[in-house]
């Protein structure tokens, strides 16, 4: 099916859960470059729809302390001249106000954060240790942008065998058809769970992650 300003394309089957329980010691959440400049109408590659996600994901990260599930935050980190620059503009330089991951999410005392380079939260960081040392076997993928660096981080955590998790509420993309390219994507070929909303995302006893309070 076609239209004058090009092709339509129908949206395959997506599998859709109301509720998860999880492991809380199994579990870990990551949030993925919730920073100013994709986050704040300000910034500049602000993805509009990112801020609707701000409250569930809130909540999900609230849940994650309560019952010390291991939280990690991912900030996508440039350096000047870096290549990426080509495809994107200047954006999250080092240090920048962009670069700092929102106030609403701030990371508390303890928690993790971890920098990386390109789209894949994996790519040359420790991500993939910290889950192993930890006996993280669950992985809930929240963040932006949903067909970028939150799906490349759902593959490569899939493609390690993590199970691996989202909440349609708490991902974001520049346009539908990009959205639900990632959706489709996380359910059709990493066999993810797509969870309607986070909140319905339960964490069930008390993970190792203790932090520190402010």
């Amino acid at each position: 099916m076609s239209s004058p300003n090009g092709p339509m394309v129908k949206v395959p089957r997506i599998n859709v859960v109301e509720h998860i329980v999880l492991p809380a010691e199994e579990s870990a959440v990551v949030i993925v470059d919730m920073q100013n400049d994709f986050v704040n109408p300000k910034g500049k590659l602000f993805v509009p729809s990112a801020v609707k996600t701000i409250k569930p994901i809130r909540g999900l990260l609230e849940r994650a302390r309560k019952h010390q599930v291991m939280t990690i935050f991912t900030q996508d980190t440039h350096y000047p001249n870096d290549p990426e620059f080509s495809i994107w503009g200047e954006h999250v330089v080092k240090g920048s106000w962009g670069w700092q991951i929102i106030d609403e999410l701030a990371p508390l005392p303890g928690e993790i954060v971890v920098e990386k380079t390109r789209y894949d939260g994996f790519y040359g960081t420790p991500l993939d240790d910290l889950l192993r040392s930890n006996n993280i076997r669950h992985v809930v993928v929240v963040g932006t942008v949903a067909n970028i660096c939150v799906l490349h981080t759902i593959a490569s955590a899939a493609l390690r065998w993590y199970k691996v998790y989202t909440a349609m509420d708490s991902i974001s993309a520049l346009n539908d058809f990009d959205y639900y390219l990632a959706l489709r994507q996380i359910d059709f070929l990493y066999k993810g769970t797509i969870v309607k909303k986070a909140e319905n995302i339960v964490f069930e006893g008390l993970g190792i992650w203790r932090r520190q309070t402010r």
